[in-house]
């Protein structure tokens, strides 16, 4: 019975809730459609009258055939570079190799103007290059020029035309040929000479007028031969050979002395004299004097040449003397002095 009851009560809510329907006639559509006092479900319904009227099915489709699809643009190939429109690539070779070509015909031209002027190297340097293996010479720290092969400080043709004077120092000895040894075994004539010698042409070289030209400037072996050959071709106007003396059985000899060639009518004797004395004069030793001799560096040489024994190697005294730098400083100025005297006097008397 309570179902019963139950049914019948949700049958009569359902016809309370139902709403009237009202038949009206859509003036548009002809249609009949129920109308409820529902306000919210009329206006659902109206709208979606309104939109099917708007909107036919045959416009709808017109409009989808009538619109175009856009065309896909086409991606560029990823190969291909996109030109710049600004400037193009350097090309850093090309580039590189155009100014090597300018460099060489700045040089290629430079020479030529050089030769076409009559700018040669000069000649005594390479001569004395090629026959004594090198004949460079350096120049002390104060110096100021720069040394050139065979030359002291000769640049060129016209400045070796300027010089008064070409002046070959000697160093005696070198290589296999070490010379007189000290006392103690462990010095050799070949160095100490080589000393003396650089500071030699140092001090002349720094003269205006002088050209200066050494037969060795390392420890190297040069033939006698070769030393007056040297000479020869420099056309000098002396030689200074710088060498140490030396006593068997290390005896007690000390002191300076000069050797010129026998027989000399050139104005060796007077170099000779000239260099002795103010050298002398310029360290404090024993001046043993002038000598002649004939020993080959004199004999084969046609100048005034001549052999300076700075000291004795065998002697305890000397020998300290000869290894202090400041010691050979000064013989080396004496040495320089004596020489520019007698060229000076030789050349004023011409």
């Amino acid at each position: 019975m309570a179902n019963k009851d139950n049914k019948n009560k949700n049958k009569s809510n359902e016809k309370k809730k139902s709403n009237v329907i009202y038949i009206d006639r859509n003036k548009k559509t002809g249609q009949i459609t129920p109308k409820s006092t529902n306000k919210n479900t009329t206006k659902k319904a109206n709208n979606k009258e309104k939109n099917k009227s708007t909107k036919p099915k045959s416009t709808i489709k017109n409009t989808k055939s009538n619109v175009k699809k856009p065309k896909k643009l086409k991606k560029p190939n990823a190969g291909k570079s996109i030109p710049k429109k600004n400037g193009r690539k350097i090309k850093w070779g090309r580039v590189a190799i155009a100014v090597l070509l300018v460099v060489a015909l700045g040089f290629c031209g430079v020479k030529g103007v050089q030769m076409i002027k009559g700018k040669p190297l000069n000649k005594v340097a390479s001569t004395s290059q090629s026959s004594s293996g090198d004949s460079s010479v350096s120049n002390d720290e104060n110096s100021k020029t720069k040394p050139v092969k065979g030359q002291y400080d000769l640049d060129d043709e016209k400045k070796r035309q300027s010089k008064k004077y070409n002046i070959v120092v000697d160093a005696g000895h070198g290589g296999n040929d070490k010379g007189s040894i000290d006392s103690t075994e462990t010095v050799y004539e070949k160095d100490i000479a080589l000393q003396i010698a650089k500071k030699v042409a140092s001090r002349l070289g720094r003269e205006s007028d002088v050209n200066v030209i050494m037969t060795r400037t390392e420890d190297k072996y040069v033939s006698l031969e070769e030393r007056a050959e040297i000479a020869k071709r420099a056309n000098a106007d002396a030689l200074i050979s710088i060498h140490l003396n030396a006593q068997k059985k290390y005896g007690d000899a000390n002191g300076l002395e000069t050797w010129y060639r026998n027989g000399a009518t050139d104005g060796s004797k007077e170099l000779a004299n000239s260099v002795q004395q103010t050298t002398a004069s310029y360290v404090e030793i024993m001046s043993r004097g002038i000598l002649r001799n004939s020993f080959e560096i004199l004999r084969e040489t046609t100048m005034p040449a001549v052999l300076v024994e700075c000291g004795f190697i065998t002697n305890v005294s000397d020998m300290k003397k000869l290894k202090d730098p400041n010691y050979q400083d000064m013989l080396a100025e004496g040495i320089m002095q004596g020489t520019l005297t007698f060229l000076d006097e030789k050349n004023g008397k011409n």
